[in-house]
């Protein structure tokens, strides 16, 4: 906070920016609660109006099927599935008590979270920057608030009540347990919370490994694979020995057979959509066959190259310093394991840390020409939901198609946030190429 009024004090242009956003934020937050409202009406359920596709086609059964022994995880290809639910059993299990609330009030309760969970982002960033002694960090992540505020993947997550951010905020939380070498912490965070949920979050994990730091890295190991198993023990008590490990075996199966199964979009759609991962970008422009799947993957492989080049530089000769102590190299690598993750997902929706990464590399990168080509490729990103906000008072739902697309939105058609992916992924590699950092 100290930082946002001395951001405040010093520049005429910063404050009329927040005032600018912060008009916004309430612009559009009475849009979305409006259309919440709208949704949620006696008439609107009895007619089986959608109020989002993430809680009522993945979140919401899971619970019910959960509390009824039913299956989680259907057979098929999910063209014709209207049940998809990604994660393992123990998130069905654990939140079910909130899930199972009536729509009516869970709309509501997940509005209130995603709100509160994005201010706890912001601040645990700005927390990490400030303990850290990433002074530019802090400074310049209090400069971007009025940027935070219209942040597109915001909007978009509180749109679609998903959990993208709300796992952010826990991959955020076990990045600053594995920084300041918090094993409890740490391992609550990363077994616990993530890995049953999204276990490519749990990038994190491999921060004290890379920086040298073996004994912590065995025992941060250790720690996370213990709680995750107390979490599977929690989940078998409340569901009972057989239900719960038949889940967990359809679980790893859907797991398996998720690529496989997906509705790819190919050329004869419209346009590209959403899903901004390098399988469907290929299938999209080249067509949906096994050899363009297959290329689809080597693709994948040799981006990834780079990233094991660094990993084994670091492991050969690494720092030995904790990511307290070093944090600049500590975060660097952090961000390119999560990015490495984003490049081997089929699924790629939105980068819910792009706004950290970006701020990350601002700080690092001396030349400003890259500094501004920066600006210019993710700005149109951040700041995309004010375009699709006005398109939409401008022209109504005649530029809607299939209810979810915004047909005057860029990133329909251009893999915006896969290209952001691969410039962010190339500049933290070459960072941490050159030399050690801080």
């Amino acid at each position: 906070m100290k930082s946002i009024r001395q951001s405040w004090a010093e520049s005429k242009l910063y404050r009329g920016l927040l005032v600018a956003a912060i008009l916004y934020t309430l612009l559009r937050f009475a849009v979305q609660v409006f259309l919440f409202a709208e949704s949620i009406t006696p008439q609107a359920i009895a007619e089986g109006t959608l109020v989002s596709a993430d809680l009522q086609f993945s979140y919401i059964p899971a619970a019910e099927h959960f509390r009824d022994r039913q299956d989680l995880y259907l057979k098929g290809s999910l063209k014709i599935l209207e049940l998809h639910f990604p994660y393992s059993p123990a998130f069905a299990f654990l939140y079910a008590p909130l899930l199972l609330l009536p729509i009516e009030i869970l709309v509501w309760v997940m509005v209130v979270i995603h709100l509160v969970a994005y201010w706890l982002l912001y601040t645990g960033w700005s927390r990490i920057f400030r303990q850290t002694n990433l002074s530019k960090a802090e400074k310049l992540w209090a400069r971007m608030l009025p940027l935070f505020i219209v942040f597109t993947v915001f909007w978009d997550d509180l749109a679609l009540l998903n959990i993208y951010l709300i796992v952010a905020l826990f991959a955020t939380f076990a990045i600053e347990a594995v920084l300041k070498e918090k094993i409890g912490w740490a391992s609550f965070w990363l077994g616990v919370v993530i890995l049953p949920i999204k276990p490519h979050w749990a990038f994190a994990l491999g921060i004290p490994l890379l920086l040298g730091r073996y004994r912590f890295f065995l025992r941060l190991l250790l720690g996370t694979l213990l709680a995750y198993l107390a979490t599977v023990l929690v989940t078998i008590l409340g569901g009972g020995v057989d239900y719960v490990f038949g889940q967990y075996r359809d679980y790893f199966e859907f797991l398996g057979r998720l690529s496989r199964d997906f509705p790819w979009w190919g050329p004869d759609k419209p346009f590209l959509g959403y899903n901004h991962s390098v399988m469907q970008t290929i299938l999209y422009f080249f067509g949906v066959t096994e050899s363009n799947k297959l290329l689809a993957t080597i693709i994948k492989l040799l981006l990834l190259i780079p990233l094991g080049l660094v990993a084994l530089k670091h492991l050969r000769n690494p720092i030995r310093k904790s990511g307290h102590e070093a944090p600049e190299t500590a975060l660097a690598l952090g961000f390119a394991l999560y990015l490495g993750a984003l490049i081997w997902l089929d699924m790629v929706w939105e980068i819910s840390l792009g706004l950290v990464i970006f701020v990350f590399l601002l700080i690092l990168i001396e030349q400003k020409w890259i500094r501004t080509a920066l600006w210019v490729i993710f700005f149109p990103y951040a700041a995309l939901d004010i375009w699709r906000l006005f398109s939409y008072l401008t022209f109504g739902d005649d530029i809607l198609y299939d209810g979810s697309y915004v047909l005057t939105d860029p990133i329909l058609y251009v893999p915006w946030i896969l290209v952001l992916i691969l410039v962010f992924y190339g500049l933290l590699l070459q960072k941490l190429s050159q030399k050690d950092l801080a």
